[in-house]
Parts: structure tokens; sequence; C-alpha cells
């Protein structure tokens, strides 16, 4: 019990020690996002916000990195290559499987991700806040929506997405 007690906390001081927004870029980034829903959104049917969530910090890291990504997309695809010769072409499965060319594949991979991990630092680029909200469609229903707002460093507005 004493380990698993000794990991939560740990899991929970190193979340706390994040990257600490000072009130200034705090206060900057909620106008600037009341701003936004004020002239974007007003005069949408049925607007009524429900409210935004506090500043997230967003940090960029390997696993935001293109070649990770391709990287995890193929061994997701030597993985379904392995089911699907186990599925149609049981003798060729059976061949790989024995040879050691799945593993050997996906941990090629692996060990190319590995190299892109000690690469790329992670790094703070700014700041996202969701913004709630209900519209009425054409039938008069309440719809909840959902925008996310993205800011720099400072907290001025850099991009709204769905």
């Amino acid at each position: 019990m004493r380990p698993l007690y000794c990991l939560i906390i740990g899991l929970f001081t190193s979340a706390c020690t994040g990257k600490k927004i000072n009130d200034h870029t705090v206060a900057t980034a909620n106008a600037n996002a009341k701003q936004w829903a004020a002239k974007n959104l007003a005069d949408t049917p049925g607007y009524k916000p429900l409210g935004f969530d506090g500043p997230d910090s967003i940090i960029l890291s390997y696993r935001n990195d293109s070649a990770y990504i391709r990287l995890e997309d193929s061994i997701m695809q030597i993985e379904a290559l392995r089911f699907q010769e186990m599925g149609e072409n049981f003798k060729l499965f059976n061949e790989r499987k024995e040879s050691g060319y799945y593993e050997r594949k996906q941990a090629g991979f692996r060990k190319l991700q590995a190299g892109i991990i000690k690469k790329v630092k992670p790094q703070f680029i700014g700041y996202k806040i969701e913004h709630h909200f209900t519209v009425t469609d054409s039938s008069g229903a309440a719809l909840l929506n959902k925008y996310v707002l993205y800011f720099d460093r400072q907290g001025n507005l850099t991009k709204a997405a769905r």
C-alpha cells in the first residue's frame, strides 16, 4: 500500500509544479476570451454562455512531433498486418510469428521513437481556455457546444477551434 501511496503523492506533486500562470496573463486571457465570445457568438440564435474553464498550459513534446506520430502509426500498421494475416493467410502468419518478424519491425520503429524522445524537449507555448455554451437549432432545441480558445504566452488570442 505504501508504494501506491508514494506514487500518488509523487504524481500529485509533479502535476502541481507545472508552469505558474501569473495573474496578469490570466486576466488578459480571460478578457480576450470573453471579448471573442461577445464578438463572434452573440448573434448566434439562442446563445447562452455556460462558462469558461480556467487557462491550461499547452506544452509541445515528442508526442506532438510528426515523425513520432508517423512511427506510432507504423507500429499500429504492423499490428494490423499481424491480425490480417492471422485471418487471411495463417501459414504466412505462423512463419512470421516464429521468425519474430512482427516484433523486429515494431522494435525498429520503437528505437527510432526513442531517439525522438531524447531529442525533442518539452516546450511551453501558451494556454487554452474552453468556452461552453448552448445555442438553439431550427426546431428550438438547445444544443451544447464548446470552443477551445488558444492563447500565446502573454494571453493574446491566437486561434479558436470547435
